[in-house]
């Protein structure tokens, strides 16, 4: 079961940019670690900041930058995945991969999310108002990223896992330029792993319920990426089969897609981690 488990208050941390917490739209989020990056080092810098969001509480997010000035940065969001437990299931779950991205001329900034790691779905038209919430406040971290200095706005790209994948995709409906996205494991719709692990809808209900998110399914949204898609997929995955894949397959029908037959739905091997490294390395036009 993916219920989120009792949540913990969350530690303050002293780095380069202030007070660190995990804060969000609906509640507290889970307790993270300071990450071992969080500073200056000779060539990046890690800042703990805040983005204010129209009408919403502040978002929370880790901004990786080099510690140069200029033009000619590319810029990466990364929404991270949803995994009770784990301990990178918050905005440090692709922080490594943002500081190495740095030294090769990469911004990256990092929100948390809050829908459903703090809140759970209950069934009604409440869960897309939470989801359209959530998206608001990735959209502001997106906005947040173009508006650092040096960041060229036609060489960005969004990282998702998991529900932040699903989220990443919605992005990229409401920024036409955002022509770039890697999806680590998505689901095709919202309506299900709400249903699955939290509501158990009767039968009778299902299908009104997806209808609640119409217009907001994934699998509805990313064929408009046409080959700015790239799909990294779990063989082993016990939360995304084959007939979601499928699914994506005919919806995007020009994504690039990979499926790693002995991985789980963490997506945790290094090869994962190098082929969307490579791939945003093409499409981003990437030095080194």
């Amino acid at each position: 079961m993916r219920r989120l488990p009792v949540l913990v208050s969350v530690a303050a941390l002293l780095v380069a940019g202030g007070l660190a917490g995990g804060g969000g739209a609906h509640a507290e989020a889970p307790a993270e670690p300071a990450p071992a990056a969080a500073g200056h080092t000779a060539a990046t810098v890690v800042r703990d900041i805040e983005i204010p969001v129209a009408g919403r509480p502040a978002v929370r997010a880790w901004l990786v930058r080099p510690q140069r000035v200029g033009g000619g940065l590319a810029g990466v969001l990364d929404l991270h995945w949803f995994e009770p437990g784990r301990a990178n299931q918050d905005r440090t779950e692709f922080l490594a991969e943002a500081t190495a991205l740095a030294g090769r001329g990469v911004v990256s900034v990092l929100p948390q999310l809050t829908f459903p790691w703090a809140g759970d779905p209950v069934g009604d038209a409440r869960d897309r108002a939470a989801v359209t919430a959530q998206l608001d406040a990735v959209q502001a971290a997106y906005r947040r990223l173009l508006a650092e200095p040096g960041v060229d706005r036609k060489r960005t790209a969004v990282v998702g896992h998991d529900y932040g994948a699903m989220y990443a995709v919605d992005l990229t409906a409401r920024e036409p330029g955002l022509r770039t996205a890697v999806l680590l494991a998505p689901d095709a719709t919202w309506a299900n792993w709400f249903d699955l692990y939290w509501l158990e809808l009767p039968a009778g209900e299902k299908e009104a319920y997806r209808a609640v998110f119409a217009g907001l399914d994934p699998v509805d949204l990313v064929g408009r990426l046409g080959a700015g898609a790239y799909l990294q997929f779990a063989g082993a995955d016990r939360f995304v089969g084959a007939e979601t894949r499928a699914a994506f397959a005919a919806a995007a029908p020009r994504a690039t897609v990979s499926l790693y037959p002995q991985e789980e739905h963490d997506l945790g091997a290094a090869r994962t981690r190098d082929d969307r490294l490579a791939w945003l390395t093409d499409r981003l036009g990437l030095r080194g």
